[in-house]
Protein backbone atom coordinates (compact mmCIF):
# COMPACT_ATOMS: atom_id res chain seq x y z
CA UNK A 1 0.00 0.00 0.00
CA UNK A 2 1.48 3.41 -1.32
CA UNK A 3 0.79 7.05 0.60
CA UNK A 4 0.66 9.84 -1.61
CA UNK A 5 0.08 12.58 0.56
CA UNK A 6 -0.53 14.72 -2.26
CA UNK A 7 -3.54 13.20 -3.66
CA UNK A 8 -4.65 12.24 -0.45
CA UNK A 9 -6.35 9.03 -1.74
CA UNK A 10 -5.35 6.54 -0.04
CA UNK A 11 -4.58 8.70 3.70
CA UNK A 12 -7.53 10.91 4.55
CA UNK A 13 -6.99 14.08 5.52
CA UNK A 14 -7.67 13.77 8.71
CA UNK A 15 -5.20 11.64 9.72
CA UNK A 16 -2.39 13.89 8.42
CA UNK A 17 -3.92 16.39 10.93
CA UNK A 18 -3.87 14.28 13.81
CA UNK A 19 -0.36 12.87 12.73
CA UNK A 20 1.31 16.97 12.59
CA UNK A 21 -1.01 17.97 15.69
CA UNK A 22 0.81 15.09 17.82
CA UNK A 23 4.05 15.90 16.47
CA UNK A 24 3.39 19.29 17.95
CA UNK A 25 1.65 18.52 21.18
CA UNK A 26 5.47 16.59 21.54
CA UNK A 27 7.45 18.93 20.93
CA UNK A 28 5.44 21.29 23.16
CA UNK A 29 5.93 18.64 26.12
CA UNK A 30 9.36 18.57 25.38
CA UNK A 31 10.18 22.06 25.25
CA UNK A 32 8.53 22.40 28.77
CA UNK A 33 10.07 19.77 30.27
CA UNK A 34 13.58 21.24 29.34
CA UNK A 35 12.86 24.44 30.56
CA UNK A 36 11.27 23.26 34.08
CA UNK A 37 13.86 20.61 35.01
CA UNK A 38 16.71 23.54 32.82
CA UNK A 39 15.85 26.24 35.71
CA UNK A 40 16.61 23.69 39.14
CA UNK A 41 20.26 24.72 40.33
CA UNK A 42 22.59 22.86 42.25
CA UNK A 43 22.61 23.13 45.54
CA UNK A 44 25.52 25.40 46.47
CA UNK A 45 28.51 24.15 48.45
CA UNK A 46 28.01 24.97 52.60
CA UNK A 47 30.43 26.54 54.27
CA UNK A 48 30.40 24.44 57.57
CA UNK A 49 32.97 26.79 59.09
CA UNK A 50 31.32 29.86 58.46
CA UNK A 51 28.00 28.51 59.71
CA UNK A 52 29.40 27.47 63.07
CA UNK A 53 30.99 30.77 63.52
CA UNK A 54 28.02 32.81 62.94
CA UNK A 55 26.32 30.22 65.65
CA UNK A 56 28.95 30.99 68.30
CA UNK A 57 31.29 27.68 67.65
CA UNK A 58 30.30 24.47 68.12
CA UNK A 59 30.72 24.30 71.13
CA UNK A 60 27.92 26.73 71.80
CA UNK A 61 25.15 23.90 70.00
CA UNK A 62 23.25 21.69 71.54
CA UNK A 63 21.25 20.26 69.02
CA UNK A 64 20.34 20.80 65.09
CA UNK A 65 17.04 19.85 63.61
CA UNK A 66 15.34 20.74 60.06
CA UNK A 67 11.96 20.67 59.12
CA UNK A 68 11.25 22.70 55.53
CA UNK A 69 12.84 25.96 55.12
CA UNK A 70 13.63 26.45 59.42
CA UNK A 71 16.53 25.05 61.21
CA UNK A 72 15.96 24.50 64.51
CA UNK A 73 18.75 25.44 67.04
CA UNK A 74 19.31 24.45 70.55
CA UNK A 75 22.24 27.06 71.93
CA UNK A 76 24.07 27.18 75.42
CA UNK A 77 24.13 31.01 74.80
CA UNK A 78 21.94 32.54 72.17
CA UNK A 79 23.98 36.34 72.83
CA UNK A 80 26.97 34.76 70.59
CA UNK A 81 24.88 34.08 67.41
CA UNK A 82 26.30 36.42 64.81
CA UNK A 83 22.85 37.85 63.04
CA UNK A 84 24.50 39.78 60.20
CA UNK A 85 27.18 36.84 59.01
CA UNK A 86 23.63 34.21 59.36
CA UNK A 87 21.86 37.18 57.14
CA UNK A 88 25.30 36.87 55.08
CA UNK A 89 24.76 33.19 54.66
CA UNK A 90 21.08 33.60 53.26
CA UNK A 91 19.22 33.72 56.62
CA UNK A 92 15.60 35.06 55.92
CA UNK A 93 15.14 35.45 60.25
CA UNK A 94 15.96 34.71 63.09
CA UNK A 95 13.73 34.00 65.70
CA UNK A 96 15.01 33.99 69.50
CA UNK A 97 13.24 32.08 71.85
CA UNK A 98 15.09 31.52 75.34
CA UNK A 99 17.89 29.33 74.18
CA UNK A 100 16.08 27.62 70.96
CA UNK A 101 16.92 29.69 67.78
CA UNK A 102 14.71 29.33 64.31
CA UNK A 103 16.43 29.98 61.55
CA UNK A 104 14.39 30.73 58.29
CA UNK A 105 15.65 29.87 54.91
CA UNK A 106 14.81 29.96 51.53
CA UNK A 107 16.41 26.61 50.85
CA UNK A 108 18.52 23.68 51.47
CA UNK A 109 17.70 23.99 54.80
CA UNK A 110 17.78 20.00 55.62
CA UNK A 111 21.57 20.27 53.79
CA UNK A 112 22.71 23.09 56.08
CA UNK A 113 21.55 21.60 58.97
CA UNK A 114 23.32 17.90 58.38
CA UNK A 115 26.46 20.20 57.87
CA UNK A 116 26.28 22.22 61.11
CA UNK A 117 25.28 18.51 62.94
CA UNK A 118 28.09 17.39 61.49
CA UNK A 119 30.50 19.70 62.67
CA UNK A 120 29.34 19.57 66.14
CA UNK A 121 29.88 16.06 65.75
CA UNK A 122 33.79 16.56 65.34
Amino acid sequence: MKFNLLNNTTLPTYAVVLIVAGCLVLVAILVFLIIFFGKRKKNPIVDESAWLSALGGKDNINSVSAIGSRINLSLKDKEKIDREKLTSLGVNSVLVMSNKVTLVIANNAVDIAETISNGIKE
